[in-house]
C-alpha cells in the first residue's frame, strides 16, 4: 500500500484529472507519466472515473499512486476503492466518509478552509489536509496557519500554477495538486501530448527545487 505521506513529501506534484474524455485519457495519463508525475487523482465527478482508475494501475502498476477525487458519497468510495485507488481527497470534511475510509485501510485527504475544520480533520485522523481553494486563499494563508498549527501537512489545490507554485512551498506546504496548469485544454483537444509531456517535466523540476518553508 502506498504510504501516502511520504509520496507526497518526495513528489511535491499531484496532477488532478478532472472529467477527461475517455478517449484522450490514456494518452494524457502517458504524457504525465513520462514527464515525470507519479501522483494522479481522477475526479470522481466524471463518467469513466472508475475505469480510468482501473486503467492507470493497470497501465503503471506500483510506478504510481493513484487516488480518486471529488469523493462525496460512501457509494463512490467503494467504487474506487474496488477499482483501486490508493487514497481519497475530498473538496470539503465529512468526518463519515474519513470513517469510512479507515474502514477499507485507506487514507483520505479532506478538504478545509478554516482552523476550525482543520482541527477538526486532525481529530478525525487525517494525515495530510487539502486547502482548497489555495489559490484565492493565497499562501500568506498558509504561512499564517502554519503559526498554530505548526507541522501541519498540507495540499495545497485550487488556482496553483508554476506561477505562484513556489510561493506555496515556500510557504510551508508539502505538496500542490494542479489540473488544467498542468495540461491545458488546448493541448489536450489538439493531442499535442508532447507539450503536456514537457510542461510536466518543468513543473515536477520546479516543485523539487523549490525552497520549503513555513
Amino acid at each position: 500500500m502506498v504510504d501516502l505521506v511520504q509520496s507526497l513529501s518526495e513528489e511535491r506534484v499531484v496532477a488532478v484529472v478532472r472529467r477527461m474524455r475517455e478517449s484522450v485519457f490514456p494518452a494524457v495519463l502517458d504524457a504525465l507519466v513520462s514527464g515525470g508525475i507519479r501522483t494522479i487523482e481522477v475526479t470522481m465527478d466524471g463518467e469513466s472515473a472508475v475505469e480510468q482508475i482501473r486503467l492507470a494501475k493497470r497501465r503503471f502498476g506500483d510506478k504510481i499512486s493513484v487516488g480518486a477525487g471529488t469523493v462525496m458519497t460512501t457509494n463512490q468510495l467503494h467504487q474506487a476503492h474496488d477499482a483501486g485507488a490508493e487514497f481519497f481527497v475530498c473538496p470539503h470534511l465529512d468526518v463519515h466518509l474519513m470513517e469510512a475510509s479507515q474502514g477499507l485501510g485507506t487514507k483520505m485527504i479532506p478538504g478545509v478552509f478554516t482552523p476550525s475544520e482543520i482541527a477538526a480533520a486532525l481529530r478525525a485522523g487525517a494525515e495530510v489536509v487539502k486547502i482548497f481553494p489555495a489559490g484565492t486563499l493565497g499562501a500568506g494563508y498558509i504561512r499564517n496557519i502554519l503559526g498554530p498549527f505548526h507541522g501541519l501537512r498540507i495540499m495545497a489545490t485550487g488556482g496553483v500554477s508554476e506561477k505562484n507554485m513556489p510561493e506555496f512551498f515556500d510557504a510551508g506546504v508539502m505538496a500542490v495538486g494542479l489540473g488544467s496548469n498542468l495540461f491545458p485544454k488546448q493541448d489536450v483537444d489538439t493531442n499535442n501530448w508532447d507539450a503536456i509531456r514537457e510542461r510536466a517535466k518543468e513543473i515536477c523540476a520546479l516543485a523539487k527545487t523549490s525552497k520549503s518553508g513555513g
